[in-house]
């Protein structure tokens, strides 16, 4: 296994049940994109991928279901948008005393009407998929045929930010069924269905990392430097940069394309092709204290975005307000910052990373119909987020069929309808009353 980011730790946790495996990671850490943090006054938190819209996710709560991780319903925290020139916003929160604090006017009927077109407006673009009428269209291009009005547009752009880890020209840029299909699979994002839909892990990310690492931890190879992938019909050589040869029944590559293509000694004319139609953003995130360009706290959601728009150019900052983690004491005062577009002080610095990211745009789309072909060539089998939506439900249900294909399929649990009902009691039944803190209410990434 070459990764150890939810695909490929999904893989290794589902081929662990039969055979042996052991994974490959070039950095010093498991989990890729779930990345927990333990800050200088020791708090866990989730400054990557947070919570999770159950309507989008069968296979990745199918996952959490086995292995005994539960999750919480999450309430009362929401999105904000904040514009950095103007210092006014919109916040989506239904809170007594953040709707005051906002003098109401989340409920003046100007943006009532707004977030009614919104919901009105996904929807009608939706009923075109199938049709034709979006054949060739950009994302951009949707919007100016729409009815949507500039605030409507923002708050769907900004989301759309969050859902994909792209910036705003590259979600206009994209071809426009990409994101109208990923909206109509995640319907519980746009929605008031994200009051009681969208869920975060209760003891944060890395339980559900760890919990699947646990029987082959000791096969988890971290700081490894792979120089090539070698194949024939009969068994896969991994070569290390100090010249050890390592030979396999079988590779899965469990990392981004471009890697993946990189690593192969000998790529077919179809990996080659494939493969390199991807391209990644490299995703700068600040975990920080400067809470000086944003809102006051109550009015700083879950998710809250800080926004500038210029000759209609709209540029968005993604900030996970960390204190909504339910992982969080109630001071807790860290935001974990994608694509900073204002100044953060050095001194309220505490941690950055990069995170890389799938780019869908015509290209990449076109050669993702192509990826599952690949699996079974020379012993060799991919998976990852950029077999769909870019998401973890993409990388869990992409690994799932690499397993099926090599002989250990995933049969989830059966969940029944007063199951579902048991599970939001004890998660209301452990929720903070109204005016305190709440548990993280928004899918994807924390930013």
């Amino acid at each position: 296994m070459v990764g150890a980011g939810i695909a490929g730790l999904t893989a290794a946790y589902q081929l662990n049940k039969q055979h042996q495996v052991t994974v490959f990671e070039r950095s010093g850490r498991i989990g890729g994109n779930a990345f927990g943090y333990t800050t200088q006054n020791g708090e866990n938190l989730d400054i990557a991928a947070a919570a999770f819209g159950r309507a989008g996710y069968p296979n990745f709560y199918a996952l959490l279901a086995e292995i005994g991780v539960p999750t919480r319903v999450s309430l009362g925290s929401f999105l904000s948008f904040y514009d950095l020139h103007a210092k006014h916003g919109l916040f989506i929160t239904p809170s007594p005393r953040a709707l005051h604090l906002q003098d109401y006017e989340l409920l003046h009927p100007k943006n009532v009407k707004s977030l009614g077109k919104l919901l009105l407006g996904v929807k009608k673009g939706i009923s075109l998929l199938g049709s034709g009428a979006l054949d060739g269209l950009t994302f951009e291009e949707w919007l100016g045929q729409s009815d949507l009005d500039p605030q409507a547009r923002r708050v769907l752009l900004c989301t759309l930010c969050l859902l994909s880890s792209m910036r705003c020209s590259e979600v206009l840029s994209s071809p426009a069924t990409f994101f109208l299909e990923k909206l109509a699979v995640h319907h519980d994002v746009i929605s008031p269905r994200a009051a009681y839909s969208v869920r975060c892990i209760e003891q944060g990310t890395q339980h559900y990392i760890t919990t699947m690492a646990s029987g082959f931890r000791e096969r988890i190879e971290l700081n490894s430097e792979i120089a090539t992938v070698s194949r024939s019909e009969e068994q896969v050589a991994v070569i290390m940069r100090n010249g050890q040869r390592r030979l396999f029944d079988a590779v899965v590559f469990a990392c981004n394309a471009d890697q993946a293509l990189r690593l192969l000694a000998e790529p077919t004319e179809v990996e080659r092709r494939v493969l390199g139609a991807w391209r990644y953003n490299e995703g700068r995130v600040v975990l920080h204290r400067d809470l000086s360009s944003f809102p006051p706290r109550r009015l700083t959601q879950a998710y809250t975005f800080l926004y500038t728009e210029r000759d209609g150019q709209l540029n968005t900052s993604v900030n996970g307000a960390l204190w909504h983690l339910p992982s969080a004491s109630p001071n807790c005062e860290y935001v974990s910052t994608q694509y900073p577009n204002f100044q953060i002080r050095d001194d309220l610095i505490e941690f950055e990373t990069v995170l890389r990211t799938p780019v869908f745009d015509s290209t990449s789309i076109a050669a993702r119909a192509e990826l599952e072909a690949l699996n079974g060539t020379l012993n060799t089998y991919f998976c990852g987020s950029h077999f769909g939506f870019g998401l973890h439900e993409d990388a869990v249900r992409s690994a799932f069929e690499v397993a099926a294909r090599l002989g250990v399929p995933f049969v989830p649990r059966p969940t029944t309808r007063v199951g579902r009902t048991l599970e939001l009691a004890r998660a209301l039944s452990i929720a903070k009353p109204l005016g305190r803190r709440w548990p993280l209410g928004t899918e994807a990434r924390n930013p």
